[in-house]
């Protein structure tokens, strides 16, 4: 591959579809003079606000999960249209207009939103929206289903029985009574936990707030440890380096855009798709970019939007972000470019000296003898004296800069930083130590700059002038990456060396820098009212069933190999001692086999694992079949492609009529407690009492009716020693709304407030839950959407007050922990893993996926702006590729994988902005679900929001727009040495996005 692309290069020979779009930065509310972004009057929101039956209201965007505020507009509950949130620093460029802005002034004041704000009312109202709780008529996926009462609903989950009987099921289906038990799950191993365990609640889009809810009742209440997330597919490739990094402390850190002055992008969707959204962190490097304040390079197969304004882009071999890193990285220690002043600052005091408020741990020690138990261990004081009290002796190593002696890392401010030797212990022993950046510098070293060059793809020279250009600018220098650096079978050491860069660079913990945000504000959790602890309150216990954070050398099935003799290794399958965890691929692994043991009961909120894992069809035998899930039951907004096997279906609000939260700043920078509540109310129907049917109602009602603690007439302690009742969704989130306001020691007196509030929230009805005061402070809270600090507030001059406190370019955790596989070691440091073999003759090309700006990862198939202006995704191939396949734009070709030799047909679109030998499809079609397929329901229309519009008798009928395009992930390669399940990284658990092989053939 030729050199990295510069933007002068990328412009001239890009075509018109690359170039349309990449201007974020638009004319409209810019001084002409200097065209300086600002929040400004929108002319278009005049009329509502004139109008008398308008209601505005400030909460929270979940069109993906950027967490952006929203100014909402509504009447006659519906929603008229949305603006950015101006007191919200992602709307406004991160520079809100103060808290102290009176609100009347803030109504003529917008801030930005991307294009999935404005489709909020496409996706609320959306025909094929599900109103009433249904229950299956046919075998699991056939697509038939009943209503079914509340109560009924209720009962039979909760008690089991024959309950498809009816269907020639002559089975018992489990209620999750059954479960209730502290007998083990299994008696043989009973680190395995309870039966409670049994219970399995996978959770899609989940933010604070409902999470905290549904915690409260999986683990705290029911007492299952078998909550899981689904951070492996959200993008847990960048977290696990960043969690090697930091030691576990922090997964999410970036860039800060807004003091920069050179950035490495690595598989970041800048202008698309990022975290901060894109009319923050993309429009933000936009504008600066153009000012020339900034450069920044795109790491990508891909020239994403963001290529047109980038300095340079970078079109990496898939996979391969590690060894592009490892290039830098190498040259930088060879030509001495890297930043020796900031990694010898032993201690973070030394680094807040430099402006660096967090230090690594680059010239701590290493016991390094493979004869020696304390092998891999860093050296501790006591070690090596025994003259020294009890708190010094687990201090760190070091050796005094200019010299060989030993002393505790934080007696000094600069310290030896690459050291070898051998020295004697407290007992006389003679021991080889090595300092982290010594093990550091030989996992890089052990291939060349040619090497990485050859790996990745990438010519030398370009490793090299990004090298020198990252080098020039530091410590304003640093990276930025997300799903695309590590979302692979090898992605924890790959984004850990991308990590690292910012070591050399000296950027972390500081302006411009390699930084977390600041957290959250005011804390929800205590306060008036305990909404942690409750009476009988249960600490869940055992293993999880994605294995995540559990040692299989713990594992009875280790103990029992051992024992008998026999091969311990490898394990029946992976476990992951050292991941971030929310492993839901690797949890539905573990349901397939029953592995560590099966599962009686699953829950999936908001989750549509068939479509959205990569191979995930491979899981529709698992969810069809009723000896390894007994009992289905699914909480959605609608009927999708792994919900159709389900027993039960729950229908949900969207997040215009609830998921009340409590949000904390994505990284980097900022320190702020942003809040969620309704535009408008539920269009559920209600239960008898009044409630409307959702999440919450559903999870109360089964936590009385099975007695559970935490729920009911007597569930959350008050400060005053009185017990309150949790017997709907505002109980609790309004109590900590008050918490937070309450925290952060908020006026009571504002008229203004309170008077806005309660004429436009609808959440003001339940003012009644709070004391007078406690209201009037929330009032304060929800008027301008939560509370937000200053960009400048995070920094003590130029260190950054919040995150890590020590980096580790040696992680000893990672060094202990044994692959439960292979049985050896993970080395603890910088070293070059490569990906899975992507050389097979018959599937040349490498798959990557990616999203579009108007869509996120299913559901924005809603979004009916969006099909209208990209109705369909394309197959992208580099055009040099297509013609040798004699292939045209337009035409209509077969992908086929290893895993899926049927394949798929999608319509071919050639461009040069693609590396050679990659293909990319873009994720958010190819449904087959959410109004894609035709179903069955008794009594449709009244079932489905659009009534007899979709609806013909019993027939749901399909709209075939939302079927159009193709689903990457129905091509992923499986794993044929466990099941054919989904690729894995043995580390961290990650998903594998990049490695899938693929031929492309006309149809």
């Amino acid at each position: 591959m030729k050199k990295g692309i510069s933007r002068r290069t990328l412009f001239k020979g890009a075509p018109f579809f690359l170039l349309q779009g990449c201007a974020l930065v638009s004319s409209k509310g810019m001084n002409k003079s200097d065209m300086t972004i600002f929040p400004s009057y929108e002319k278009g929101t005049f009329k509502y606000l004139s109008s008398p039956e308008t209601r505005v209201i400030h909460t929270l965007c979940l069109g993906c999960n950027a967490r952006c505020g929203i100014k909402a507009f509504s009447r006659d509950g519906k929603i008229e249209t949305v603006t950015g949130n101006p007191y919200h620093p992602y709307n406004t460029l991160g520079q809100p207009i103060s808290l102290e802005t009176p609100l009347e002034k803030s109504l003529k004041i917008s801030g930005s939103v991307c294009g999935k704000a404005k489709e909020i009312s496409n996706y609320v109202f959306s025909p094929y929206r599900i109103l009433m709780p249904l229950k299956r008529v046919g075998k699991r996926g056939e697509g038939k289903f009943e209503p079914i009462e509340w109560e009924r609903l209720i009962t039979e989950i909760v008690n089991g029985g024959r309950l498809f009987s009816h269907l020639g099921e002559d089975r018992h289906v489990p209620g999750l009574k059954d479960l209730l038990s502290d007998e083990s799950i299994d008696p043989d191993a009973p680190e395995l936990g309870p039966k409670r365990n049994g219970f399995c609640f996978m959770t899609g889009r989940l933010q604070h707030g409902r999470k905290a809810f549904i915690d409260r009742f999986v683990k705290y209440a029911f007492g299952s440890v078998n909550r899981i997330g689904h951070t492996d597919i959200c993008g847990l490739g960048f977290r696990m380096g960043n969690y090697a990094f930091t030691e576990g402390e922090a997964v999410e850190l970036k860039a800060d855009p807004w003091s920069a002055k050179y950035i490495i992008i690595f598989g970041a969707n800048v202008y698309e798709a990022l975290q901060p959204g894109l009319n923050t962190y993309g429009a933000t490097l936009a504008k600066r970019a153009r000012n020339g304040d900034l450069k920044f390079v795109i790491v990508d197969p891909r020239a994403q939007k963001a290529s047109a304004h980038a300095h340079r882009w970078v079109p990496i071999r898939p996979g391969q972000d590690g060894a592009f890193a490892l290039g830098i990285i190498r040259w930088l220690i060879e030509n001495k470019r890297f930043n020796r002043q900031y990694l010898e600052a032993p201690n973070r005091q030394a680094a807040l000296e430099l402006g660096n408020g967090a230090y690594v741990n680059a010239t701590h020690l290493v016991v390094w003898d493979e004869n020696d138990p304390r092998h891999g261990k860093f050296l501790r004081l006591g070690d090596v004296s025994s003259d020294v009290s009890k708190e010094e002796k687990d201090h760190f190593v070091v050796v005094k800069k200019g010299g060989d002696e030993l002393v505790s890392y934080i007696e000094v401010k600069c310290a030896e930083l690459n050291v070898d030797k051998y020295i004697e212990d407290g007992e006389g022993k003679r021991i080889r130590v090595r300092s982290a950046f010594n093990i550091m510098q030989e996992g890089v070293f052990e291939h060349s700059i040619e090497d990485y060059a050859r790996f990745s793809g990438v010519d030398k020279e370009t490793i090299e002038e990004v090298a020198r250009e990252f080098s020039d600018h530091a410590p304003y220098a640093s990276v930025c990456q997300y799903h695309g650096a590590g979302n692979y079978v090898n992605g924890t050491y790959a984004a850990y060396a991308v990590a690292a860069l910012n070591a050399l660079s000296g950027s972390l913990g500081r302006k411009g820098g390699y930084i977390t945000s600041g957290g959250g504000l005011s804390s929800w959790k205590k306060g008036s009212y305990d909404l942690l602890n409750f009476q009988g309150k249960r600490k869940p216990r055992g293993i999880k069933i994605s294995r995540e954070k559990a040692d299989y050398r713990d594992s009875t099935e280790y103990r029992k190999k051992q024992s008998s003799g026999e091969k311990t290794y490898p394990a029946t399958r992976p476990w992951f001692p050292f991941t971030k965890g929310g492993l839901s691929v690797e949890a539905l692994s573990g349901i397939d086999t029953k592995y560590p043991y099966p599962i009686t009961a699953l829950f999936l909120y908001f989750f549509n694992p068939v479509y959205s894992i990569p191979g995930g069809n491979r899981f529709k035998a698992t969810l069809s079949d009723p000896d390894k899930v007994p009992l289905l039951v699914s909480i959605d907004i609608g009927i999708n492609e792994s919900n159709i096997y389900a027993d039960y279906i729950i229908p949900d609000i969207t997040y215009a009529e609830g998921h009340y939260g409590w949000l904390s700043p994505h990284a980097p920078a900022f320190k702020f407690t942003a809040v969620r509540t309704p535009i408008i109310e539920p269009i559920t129907p209600k239960t008898r009492d009044g409630r409307p049917i959702c999440l919450e109602t559903f999870l109360i009602d089964l936590a009385e009716a099975m007695n559970l603690p935490g729920f009911g007439q007597n569930a959350i302690p008050g400060k005053d020693s009185r017990v309150y009742p949790l017997k709907q969704a505002e109980d609790f989130y309004l109590r900590g709304f008050s918490n937070i306001a309450e925290n952060a020691n908020l006026r009571c007196d504002d008229t203004e407030a309170i008077e806005f509030v309660e004429r436009n929230y609808p959440v003001s009805k339940y003012k009644a839950i709070l004391t007078k005061e406690e209201w009037r402070r929330v009032c304060v809270l929800l008027s301008r959407g939560g509370l937000f600090s200053p960009y400048e507030n995070c920094f003590w001059g130029e260190a950054f007050k919040y995150g890590p406190k020590r980096f580790t370019i040696y992680n000893e955790g990672l060094s202990d922990t044994v692959c439960s596989i292979t049985g050896r070691r993970f080395y603890g440091s910088l070293r070059y893993v490569p990906p899975i073999n992507q050389g097979d003759p018959d599937f040349p090309f490498t798959l990557i996926s990616y999203k579009q700006a108007l869509h996120t990862q299913s559901r924005t198939i809603w979004h009916k702006v969006a099909l209208e202006l990209h109705p369909q995704n394309f197959v992208l191939m580099n055009q040099g590729d297509a013609a040798r396949l004699k292939l045209r734009d337009g035409d209509l070709v077969w992908v086929k994988s290893r895993s899926n030799r049927d394949g798929v047909v999608g319509e071919l679109r050639t461009t040069w902005t693609i590396r050679p030998g990659t293909v990319a499809i873009s994720i958010s079609y190819g449904h087959k679900g959410l109004g894609a397929s035709s179903l069955k329901i008794r009594n449709a229309k009244h079932v489905m929001l659009g009534g007899e519009t979709v609806t013909q008798g019993d027939i749901v009928i399909s709209d075939q727009s939302l079927g159009k395009g193709i689903n990457p992930n129905e091509l992923s390669d499986l794993d044929y040495d466990f099941g054919n399940t989904p690729l894995i990284d043995l580390v961290g658990g990650i998903p594998d996005f990049s490695s899938t092989c693929v031929r492309v053939e006309p149809v």
